[in-house]
């Protein structure tokens, strides 16, 4: 062990005479261990707000939409997916699903409420683990020539009374209502219930089979859409480009950024202040290190003169207060580790602190990422490195005669 290894020890170790030093050290530590621990916490949530928000917008969605410019939608969808999936353009896509979508009203009993009335095939199966059935059949089918299954969110069905089994009416317009064109109404029994956790959807959305929808919104063999599941996440804008390429007017491409795009901006919005106030954070916890450096350079002023005149040489003097720096910077940044993570973990076990319903989120999201932990403390450490210079510079430079006269 060198001896300004083990000086630099010492210098840490508490004595009677030198409490306050003893208390600023600790001090320093906790400032970078808040520090650290606030940047893991912080980033871990964001990080899971963003991951949690895109996946139940996928949920209730895709990743890609392909749609029609004209009201009348796409006519020739089984030619579109089969362009899509042609091995020629490349494309990641590893599903396909036409739908229909339009407003509608729903009636039950005397209560009515606008809605959006969604129908899909049964055989792309879209209840899943985002988007949950939560009580009875995701089968859609036709009971009678008159009846067919729904399914509606549990929200809605709070809300209006609903239960498995009851029989609802769905009004659907095309157009402006007059005494010539009156709203086309179907019965449904409402065969189960779904949730997504994103409540402006379960609030609204329902679903029905695709012929069922077709034929009362008299959209003949036509539908509204085509969403389109690929194999990348990450590629989703540049496969987004790649089939506007491909495709013509009057279809066009929206990833699901640009159809959910509010959300995401919220999510944005949210982490860009971050990074700059807890940056502060660790800062100031730097400047603490500082500030307890330039004060054991005051308290050991004498004994940086007697190590002086016993031949010890600048970078000597340097290396014993850059260690001290050090210890302090390494023992907080891994009790910030432990702290930080240990919280992470705790919230995903037990779920300590709740969050609001407005939030579309039942709990705190957090995702945990050892390269998250990585990167902060690897900042954290070239900043306490370079705090720390500064000091033991200052240390370096003192005179011996004048430090042995220091009192």
């Amino acid at each position: 062990m060198s001896f300004e290894f083990f000086l630099s020890k010492r210098f840490l170790k508490p004595k009677k005479e030198s409490k306050f030093v003893s208390f600023i050290t600790l001090i320093s530590i906790a400032g970078v261990t808040i520090g650290v621990t606030a940047l893991i916490i912080s980033v871990s949530i964001l990080n899971g707000f963003e991951k949690e928000i895109t996946e139940k917008a996928v949920s209730v969605s895709s990743h890609i939409q392909v749609t029609s410019f004209k009201p009348e939608g796409i006519k020739d969808y089984p030619g579109v997916i089969e362009e899509l999936k042609n091995p020629k353009h490349e494309l990641p896509v590893v599903s396909a699903h036409p739908y229909v979508q339009r407003e509608a009203v729903i009636k039950y009993k005397d209560k009515t409420e606008g809605i959006i009335l969604k129908g899909v095939r049964n055989e792309d199966n879209i209840f899943g683990e985002q988007r949950v059935i939560t009580a009875g059949s995701s089968e859609l089918k036709q009971i009678d020539s008159s009846v067919s299954t729904i399914i509606i969110g549990n929200k809605i069905a709070q809300k209006l009374g609903i239960e498995l089994g009851s029989k609802i009416f769905i009004i659907a317009t095309t157009g402006i209502p007059s005494p010539t064109n009156t709203p086309d109404i179907k019965q449904f029994r409402v065969s189960g219930f779904y949730q997504t956790g994103l409540r402006e959807y379960d609030d609204v959305m329902l679903y029905c089979s695709m012929q069922d929808a077709q034929k009362l919104f008299e959209m003949k063999n036509n539908v509204t859409g085509i969403e389109l599941m690929i194999s990348k996440a990450d590629k989703i804008a540049s496969t987004t480009n790649d089939i506007r390429k491909i495709l013509e007017y009057p279809l066009y491409a929206k990833s699901v950024f640009q159809i959910y795009k509010g959300l995401f901006t919220w999510v944005e919005l949210q982490k860009k202040p971050i990074p700059i106030v807890l940056g502060l954070i660790v800062i100031v916890a730097a400047f603490n290190i500082i500030a307890f450096l330039l004060m054991i350079v005051l308290e050991k002023t004498e004994t940086i003169g007697i190590l002086k005149s016993l031949g010890a040489a600048n970078r000597d003097i340097i290396k014993i207060f850059f260690y001290q720096g050090m210890f302090i910077s390494i023992i907080g940044i891994v009790l910030g580790n432990i702290l930080g993570y240990g919280i992470c973990l705790l919230q995903l076990k037990y779920d300590i602190v709740k969050i609001p319903d407005i939030y579309n989120l039942s709990h705190v999201p957090l995702l945990i990422d050892s390269n998250v932990g990585i990167l902060i403390t690897g900042i954290t450490l070239i900043l306490s490195i370079c705090v720390t210079i500064i000091p033991s510079y200052l240390a370096s430079k003192l005179n011996p005669v004048t430090s042995l006269r220091f009192k």
